[in-house]
């Protein structure tokens, strides 16, 4: 049987209106508290306080201190590399005053104006990394591959065979070995004029002496650079001996090789041009190890007058 909802609604009502009048019925809601209570109530409050205990954080119980972050590093922002008026026509010791900045500074520049198309300006800037920045190995090897794939692009630096500085390769040796020779210097010097991109005029000459009367082998030939005049400065005297005629030319490459290099070296103010890679001619070395202001270099020293001795 179901029981009616009002019924229950009145039910409950009276089951909680019965329980809280049994629990209350002889306590007093308006009465303040007796002085007795109040005072009992105190006496266990602070009871409660005194009991309470305080945890104080040590240096042994916190929790490991964090190493302070450091601020981040200010960078100074470098400053951007100026190309100069590209409008003007450069000139052979084009960028030598950047020389200061370093060789990193001149290799951004060449790459920056290889990025603008001036190729010839370009070139000039990764010259200067070779005879004036003071590269490391690295920087001297991108210079020098950088080098060899401009040069075969652009134009010799001077087409006026009138303002050439003229020079002369010496080489000096016994009769026999002098007929082989002459047509070897002859190519040489057009290749080293060539390689030059037009500064200097080489001119072959060769001094025949005396063959050896007791020697049966090949006679030593000496190498040296000379300026066009008679009176004139010279570079050191390198002498080699070759065993067939078939490598006299190589001999004679790379002992002109070393006179440069060793000319250039002590006589001007720039870096001296680097020795040989590994696995490269002597040809490629003359076309991109030497730049074109250390070829002028060399060829208006050369024309000096004799240095006084001391």
């Amino acid at each position: 049987m179901r029981v009616p909802i009002p019924v229950v609604i009145l039910l409950c009502l009276s089951l909680v209106t019965g329980l809280w009048w049994h629990g209350t019925r002889g306590m007093d809601f308006v009465a303040p508290p007796s002085q007795a209570e109040l005072e009992s109530i105190r006496s266990v409050v602070q009871t409660s306080l005194r009991e309470a205990k305080v945890t104080h954080v040590t240096a042994s119980s916190a929790a490991p201190a964090r190493a302070p972050i450091p601020p981040p590093e200010v960078l100074e922002p470098k400053p951007p590399i100026e190309l100069g008026d590209l409008k003007t026509e450069p000139v052979i010791h084009e960028y030598t005053d950047l020389a200061d900045k370093g060789a990193e500074h001149l290799i951004n520049l060449a790459v920056l104006l290889e990025t603008e198309g001036e190729f010839q300006r370009a070139l000039l800037a990764w010259e200067r990394v070779l005879d004036s920045g003071k590269p490391d190995a690295t920087q001297t090897a991108a210079a020098v591959q950088a080098i060899k794939r401009l040069r075969p692009t652009l134009p010799d630096w001077n087409s006026d065979p009138a303002r050439r500085i003229a020079v002369t390769l010496h080489a000096g040796t016994g009769k026999r070995t002098a007929t082989a020779l002459k047509s070897v210097l002859e190519t040489i010097a057009v290749e080293i004029e060539k390689a030059s991109s037009g500064v200097l005029q080489v001119t072959a000459k060769i001094t025949a002496g005396k063959d050896p009367r007791k020697v049966t082998g090949p006679a030593p030939v000496a190498l040296w650079f000379g300026g066009a005049a008679e009176k004139s400065r010279s570079t050191e005297v390198l002498s080699f001996t070759v065993a067939s005629n078939e490598k006299l030319a190589d001999e004679v490459r790379k002992t002109a090789f070393q006179v440069i290099r060793g000319y250039v070296g002590k006589g001007v103010r720039q870096n001296p041009p680097p020795p040989l890679f590994e696995g490269e001619t002597v040809n490629e070395a003359l076309n991109s190890h030497i730049t074109r202001m250390l070829w002028r270099e060399m060829g208006t020293l050369l024309n000096h007058p004799p240095e006084k001795a001391d």
